[in-house]
């Protein structure tokens, strides 16, 4: 029979409505007063003695109830437009409203639990999302959540108790000197021949070579000054500071990059005379054909069909820039010279990606203990290999 159930004094009551639902309350350490609700009574009272246990931690959390979907849009606008850049915000926004809130949206904050989570997760898994773009949703949630706590809206952050899903390695498939040899050739004469030359001779990203612009090129001391990428803005991409400090680098330019964009230049002229009225003048090194900043997508498209036509095998144009530093691993460059030329802001980004990739440093280094080996061996075990050396002549 509906009724109100008490327990001692201090730990809160639980009772069930006229309408048959359970419901526990209890005060919070500032007088007002805390509803739990369940299916169950055993439901409520689990959740009566968790909400006991984070008052008696000064964790109990009581305000307006508020759904995941109101957080969240808060959030996005207080918290991520102001402090990222565009394009991040964007990225934040499409995972938010595309993703996250269809499924959690219409949950209370204060209800959602490391099961809903994960129930998110396996639905995603299911319906062919990527697994690296489903923790990408973990860390989207995460860090909104961790603003809750912050503010006081939960007591945890229960994005900590949910396990997103693996993400597979992704193999780095620099090209070897041979393919290299075959790449160079086959863009002999393509629109994006020195662009794409650039780029494996300095390493920098499709949208650091993309926002490129000729005041950061110094051929007298054959240098470039990274201190831009490409963002994206509604009506297209735009100019943006790197991700981090580490980002923003002098890269020393080689012979062969002196070359391309010097002949460039010479084809910038060529470029400019073509577009007339419809040219905009942004001082960028590698344009469309209309002076603005490259479309990547369009440039991939174009980098995947010059791949096939060679005999390739299908990279990203990413993996110019994995070659670049395989290469530099390959010479024996120190790997801490190879984090500043990259741009890495941790150096074992740089150990993790590439030291793997260059079986030939990792013999290299084991030939060299030969070296430090050879004159520790004892006498006796000298004799006993040249006599063998000898007998098997």
């Amino acid at each position: 029979m509906p009724g109100k159930h008490n327990r001692g004094r201090g730990e809160g009551s639980i009772y069930q409505r006229a309408d048959g639902k359970w419901c526990g309350s209890l005060m919070a350490a500032d007088g007002k007063r805390k509803v739990l609700y369940g299916r169950t009574r055993q439901d409520v009272a689990r959740k009566l003695n968790t909400a006991l246990q984070a008052r008696e931690n000064g964790a109990l959390i009581v305000g307006p109830r508020q759904t995941v979907a109101q957080f969240f849009n808060r959030w996005l606008e207080d918290v991520v437009k102001p402090n990222l850049r565009p394009r991040s915000y964007s990225v934040y926004e499409g995972k938010t409203r595309l993703h996250i809130l269809p499924d959690l949206g219409k949950l209370s904050l204060a209800s959602l639990t490391p099961q809903h989570l994960q129930r998110l997760y396996a639905k995603k898994i299911a319906e062919g999302v990527a697994p690296k773009s489903v923790n990408n949703l973990h860390v989207v949630i995460h860090r909104a959540l961790s603003y809750a706590v912050r503010w006081g809206e939960v007591a945890r952050n229960v994005a900590d108790a949910a396990e997103p899903p693996r993400v597979p390695r992704r193999e780095v498939q620099p090209f070897s000197a041979e393919e290299i040899a075959t790449l160079l050739a086959a863009i002999e004469g393509h629109r994006h021949q020195w662009l794409w030359t650039t780029m494996l001779a300095t390493g920098m990203r499709f949208g650091e070579a993309a926002a490129l612009r000729w005041e950061d090129v110094d051929m007298d001391a054959r240098l470039v000054n990274v201190r831009h990428t490409l963002g994206v803005r509604n009506r297209g991409p735009m100019f943006a500071e790197p991700k981090t400090t580490k980002a923003r680098r002098l890269v020393p330019l080689p012979q062969i990059a002196v070359d391309a964009l010097t002949m460039q230049r010479a084809q910038l002229g060529l470029q400019r005379a073509a577009a007339g009225d419809r040219w905009n003048d942004l001082d960028v090194v590698f344009p469309s054909p209309s002076g603005r900043p490259l479309s990547q997508s369009h440039v991939l498209e174009r980098f995947h069909r010059v791949l096939a036509e060679a005999g390739l095998h299908r990279r990203r144009m990413h993996d110019l820039r994995h070659t670049y530093a395989t290469r530099l691993f390959a010479l024996g460059q120190h790997p801490r010279a190879v984090q500043d030329l990259l741009g890495h802001s941790r150096f074992e980004v740089t150990m993790n990606l590439y030291t793997a990739s260059v079986p030939e440093v990792l013999r290299e280094a084991a030939n060299q203990l030969d070296g430090v080996f050879a004159s520790a061996r004892p006498s006796g075990a000298r004799a006993v290999l040249a006599s063998d050396t000898t007998d098997r002549h």
